[in-house]
């Protein structure tokens, strides 16, 4: 079969059972064993494959994802969103605009201990949003606000994508973590002057004290645990910064600490543990599936010399790199939109990588932007996870609340993006300083 005709087959076979449904671990584990076989033949199956699996599943790079896992599982568990919301809603003074920004706050730093955005939302979306249509907000304006937080997850560390980005490009994950700070801090300034600029109010409303005295209890107990978390984070971030410990390193001594000091406030007992053990497991298992998936898949496309084609065409732009970074980031955006977060990322890289650095692109500081593009498609349709999630936790139709999403998204696109991509430093000057 001739070579180009072949790779017109793998990709009708990947748009075809993507569009049908199947789990996208699963397309690119078939996509790359159908084209393999029709390039190479069956007796590579006995071969390279074979390594391909064995090596990429032993990586150590990966096995730094169950760790944040089960730490982020044994928080979860220990109900410590519950205490972090409640801690912020009393800081924001009961009043309307602080306790919104003390929403987008909280899922800043939920997406720090939980990794999950669509987690976040649904659980914000629950907490969060009837106290926020107290105050004033509308339904669709308080679960979008839910949606928006959550979507902080992905550029946020500790963040799976960039776990995963790390492991297939070799950047530091702890460079990774640390370079994603400053524009988090940035995207989260972004969404709150878009919340004081569309906040969404019912008509009639008064800012002030409007809400149930039982909703914003602040016990010893959530005070105990919201200090916990704020010295986990300490002990997690500061010790990669001050090159105390690696990104592994820090991911067990999470885990460690969190289990301690959750058995400690009395916050998880055996099964709660075993639950967390098992979820963790389950997610990491997912994950794993996926990346195997997309090394057969990557094994496929250098057999075909697909992304070496891409670079051929791209060639009379690298002149230009902006201009390449910006057609490549729009390409993240647009899978973004359709695809889960961690199959974007393993799906594009293999192909982008040659073009990355003949552009001579700072790995560093792209991994950085393709994140933040990825956690913009959890806010737009058609899939928009953390979206679907608030309004599913909130029993509310997903529709309204995209049309508030998609404009901090927008806004948040066009700001932060020009800011990073004005001042790399915002990405770069931090790993910069680590020791």
């Amino acid at each position: 079969m001739e070579q180009e005709l072949i790779i017109w087959v793998a990709a009708f076979w990947f748009v075809l059972f993507l569009v049908l449904g199947q789990n996208v671990a699963t397309v690119l584990f078939a996509t790359g064993m159908v084209g393999i076989f029709l390039w190479v033949g069956p007796q590579v199956f006995r071969g390279i494959l074979a390594r391909d699996i064995f090596y990429t599943a032993s990586s150590y790079s990966l096995s730094i994802i169950p760790l944040y896992l089960l730490m982020a599982q044994l928080l979860l568990r220990g109900g410590v969103i519950v205490d972090m919301f409640r801690v912020g809603y009393r800081l924001s003074g009961y009043r309307r605009f602080p306790l919104g920004v003390a929403t987008i706050v909280s899922g800043g730093l939920l997406g720090a201990v939980s990794g999950s955005g669509a987690a976040t939302a649904a659980a914000l979306a629950t907490l969060a949003s009837p106290q926020l249509e107290q105050v004033g907000y509308t339904r669709r304006m308080a679960v979008a606000l839910a949606a928006v937080a959550g979507s902080l997850s992905a550029i946020i560390p500790p963040s799976l994508i960039m776990i995963i980005y790390g492991s297939l490009t070799q950047v530091s994950i702890g460079h990774m973590f640390i370079g994603a700070l400053i524009p988090a801090v940035v995207c989260i300034v972004v969404y709150i002057l878009c919340l004081r600029v569309f906040g969404e109010v019912q008509a009639g409303s008064e800012d002030g004290r409007e809400v149930t005295g039982e909703a914003v209890t602040v016990t010893s107990s959530s005070l105990a645990a919201f200090l916990f978390v704020l010295a986990l984070m300490f002990v997690v971030f500061g010790g990669i910064y001050g090159g105390v410990i690696t990104a592994g390193e820090a991911g067990a001594i999470g885990a460690f600490t969190a289990l301690v000091g959750m058995l400690i406030m009395r916050r998880v007992g055996l099964l709660d543990i075993a639950q967390a053990l098992s979820e963790s497991v389950k997610v990491t298992a997912m994950l794993m599936i996926i990346v195997l998936g997309a090394q057969i898949f990557g094994r496929f496309l250098s057999y075909s010399r697909l992304p070496h084609e891409v670079l051929g065409l791209l060639e009379p732009l690298l002149a230009n790199p902006e201009l390449v970074v910006a057609i490549l980031l729009a390409v993240f955006f647009l899978f973004g939109l359709f695809l889960e977060s961690a199959a974007v990322m393993v799906l594009l890289i293999p192909i982008m990588m040659p073009i990355l650095r003949a552009a001579d692109v700072d790995l560093l500081w792209f991994g950085v932007m393709a994140s933040f593009m990825i956690s913009l498609g959890l806010l737009t349709p058609p899939v928009g996870l953390s979206a679907y999630a608030a309004s599913s936790a909130a029993r509310h139709s997903v529709g309204p609340v995209f049309r508030m999403t998609a404009i901090f998204a927008l806004f948040a696109a066009v700001l932060v993006t020009a800011l990073m991509v004005m001042f790399p430093a915002l990405v770069t000057w931090l790993p910069g300083t680590i020791r």
